[in-house]
């Protein structure tokens, strides 16, 4: 456009400052491009803000591109770190993986182990048929014995010395069971400590009190259980001497029923392994509350039995196993805790071939009944509180065998 404007200016022959037509079109055509260029530069610098920004402040934006340049290159010294513990986090995850590898293979030789105590426990179970036919043995010794005394009634003493050689042997039966209930603890749990669902410790506790008496009594009791833990091979924390893991809301759950109860009752507390508790681990345990009450007042009637006096001593050695067990069945029915074997208590061995010989020594069919000695409650065991009451069934030669706790 300067150009033109300079060719029609020289064309008409201008002048100017008294020049020449031909330098007068060059300056008008250099100051017409002048004029155009300001104008184009002073519309943009008007228009755009950036290019205003970017001329006026030249040194502060080549500031931030040197800023932004530093920040890129701690970008890719991040990204070269990143790179590093990715690489670390790769080496770790395959120590984990051979980590892992390392595991099975413990748990194969584990598994091992287990097949070899399974081994043992069957050689147990052999030693176990060994002493059945030792039992049957002794029970034929005990039998002979029982013929003698029935031939030799009259000779008082030699009969007492039998009762006591069979007492003797009573006492070595009794230690050879022992022994062998220990080889089965030892055979059955060697690594565990706890079985799911053993009682750590059981105690009574009342109902009804007062907020701050359940609480006492119930911290009183959890410090009982905790010393009785103790007594095992189980983790203990060092800082609280706690070896027992409870949560809270059972303990509160626990305590809201013994406040709730009615005031007077006695509940039987257990405190109970929740898992199984393998030795030097933690024993986390749960309560399990029972409502305490009498079973059987004083002088109740357990259980009965009519036995033939004139059988062989094995046959009526059943019948009264027999009767125990309906006294055992019975009493659970009505509310007598069992344990873990679902007993509720033994009959002393002497007492038992005590009342056999009773009956042997009557003739025909006899009664025996079995009574409540004394009130027997829910958490009591069946033992010396019963008491036995044998009876000819047409009511001659009644003999009374009553023994209390």
């Amino acid at each position: 456009l300067g150009d033109r404007i300079g060719m029609k200016a020289g064309k008409k022959r201008i002048s100017i400052f008294g020049l020449r037509p031909r330098y007068s079109s060059i300056i008008i055509t250099v100051l017409t491009g002048v004029v155009i260029a300001g104008l184009s530069i002073s519309i943009l610098l008007m228009t755009y803000s950036g290019l205003r920004e970017a001329l006026l402040n030249i040194n502060e934006v080549l500031q931030r591109l040197e800023n932004l340049n530093q920040q890129l290159t701690l970008k890719d010294q991040e990204l070269t770190d990143m790179k590093q513990e990715i690489d670390n986090k790769v080496q770790e995850l395959a120590a984990l993986q051979e980590q892992r590898n390392d595991l099975r293979d413990k748990l194969a030789s584990t598994q091992a182990e287990f097949e070899q105590v399974k081994d043992n426990l069957e050689q147990a179970r052999q030693e176990i048929d060994t002493l059945e036919s030792n039992r049957q043995e002794l029970e034929k010794r005990i039998s002979n014995l029982q013929n003698q005394r029935e031939e030799l009634e009259k000779e008082i003493d030699r009969l007492n010395d039998q009762i006591a050689q069979l007492n003797q042997d009573y006492q070595q039966v009794k230690e050879l069971a022992s022994q062998y209930q220990a080889g089965m603890m030892y055979y059955m749990g060697e690594d565990i400590v706890y079985q799911r669902g053993d009682i750590i410790y059981s105690d009574i506790i009342k109902g009804g009190q007062s907020e701050e008496k359940t609480i006492t009594a119930l911290n009183d009791f959890l410090s009982k259980a905790n010393e009785e833990a103790k007594k095992r091979q189980i983790q203990v924390d060092e800082k609280s001497g706690m070896a027992l893991w409870l949560k809270t809301e059972d303990i509160m759950n626990a305590a809201r029923v013994l406040y709730n109860m009615e005031e007077g009752k006695k509940a039987i507390v257990s405190l109970v392994a929740r898992v199984n508790v393998p030795r030097n681990d933690k024993l986390y345990a749960s309560f399990l509350l029972n409502k305490n009450f009498v079973v059987y007042e004083k002088g109740a009637l357990i259980a009965a039995r009519t036995i033939d006096a004139d059988q062989e001593a094995s046959a009526i050695e059943n019948s009264l196993e027999q009767l125990l067990d309906t006294v055992n069945s019975d009493a659970i029915k009505k509310g007598i805790l069992p344990d873990t074997r679902g007993q509720v208590g033994s009959l002393d061995f002497s007492r038992f071939y005590d009342i056999l010989n009773q009956i042997k020594g009557m003739k025909g069919k006899v009664e025996v009944r079995v009574y409540a000695a004394e009130a027997i409650w829910r958490e009591d065991r069946l033992s010396d509180n019963m008491e036995f009451k044998i009876e000819l069934i047409n009511g001659v030669g009644s003999n009374d065998n009553n023994t209390g706790d």
